[in-house]
């Protein structure tokens, strides 16, 4: 009889040894389980308080708010854009024209001083809002040689400093719009050397510094077509000869 009892108060010990392991490592999964479950909430909260917070810029054309750039019928016209950062912290932009120009528009950014180049596909911080880098300027330059009023529609992308940028699938970057030959023609020019009729500005006076170095002959512009910014040139030098005469000279017979 006393070996049963003590058999069983054996027996006993070892189940409710069993039971509080158990119970200890409930208690553990349960610790570790909370604990994860309170970090990973802790960490999307903190991902969401982020993220959902408004990112605000003002896009100025000509000192007035707006996304389009109206481009008058057979003109050249400049533009001048301010994109600014009105929010709180710094933050990235894209700045980009939405889908493909009109037919007859030649449009990109110039690159002058106290303006900045657009900012490339992945964005360009700007501080923040009133800060003295929380704004760029840029300067376009739009082409319209059509024989009706144009329209470009802007676009502009925002999101934390951190992260890089991407253009939405019908956004465009302008490119870097080159000096044409008639603007470097006719800035060399004096107003005394040109005159402009309504349709051609003609390259006129004596001995005018219209020379053109081009394609390994020398030329001289005679006159520049104000729609489409075309130049007319004539060789200085003669590059053939024409035979007139029936004797096949080169040169006219006296009478």
């Amino acid at each position: 009889m006393q070996y049963k009892i003590k058999d069983f108060i054996q027996k006993d010990i070892s189940k409710f040894y069993i039971l509080a392991v158990g119970i200890l490592c409930l208690l553990l999964l349960s610790s570790y389980f909370s604990y994860a479950l309170f970090t990973v909430t802790k960490e999307k909260k903190e991902a969401i308080s982020m993220v959902v917070g408004n990112i605000n810029y003002t896009l100025m054309v000509d000192d007035t708010q707006t996304s389009t750039l109206t481009i008058s019928a057979n003109s050249v016209q400049e533009f001048t854009i301010v994109l600014a950062n009105t929010t709180s912290i710094p933050a990235k932009f894209n700045f980009y024209y939405i889908g493909d120009l009109p037919a007859g528009i030649t449009a990109g950014y110039e690159v002058v001083e106290g303006v900045q180049t657009p900012p490339a596909g992945e964005g360009i911080i700007l501080q923040a809002g009133g800060s003295s880098d929380s704004s760029n300027t840029y300067l376009l330059k739009v082409y319209n040689n059509s024989s009706t009023e144009k329209t470009i529609t802007l676009g502009v992308s925002a999101g934390l400093s951190n992260n890089d940028l991407s253009l939405p699938s019908e956004g465009h970057l302008f490119e870097e719009l080159k000096n044409t030959v008639s603007e470097v023609l006719l800035a060399s020019l004096p107003d005394s050397n040109q005159y402009d009729d309504g349709l051609d500005t003609y390259i006129v006076g004596d001995e005018p510094n219209n020379y053109i170095w081009y394609s390994g002959k020398l030329w001289r512009a005679v006159s520049v077509d104000d729609s489409s910014q075309t130049v007319k040139l004539v060789t200085q030098w003669d590059i053939s000869s024409v035979v007139y005469y029936s004797n096949n000279h080169t040169a006219f017979e006296y009478l």
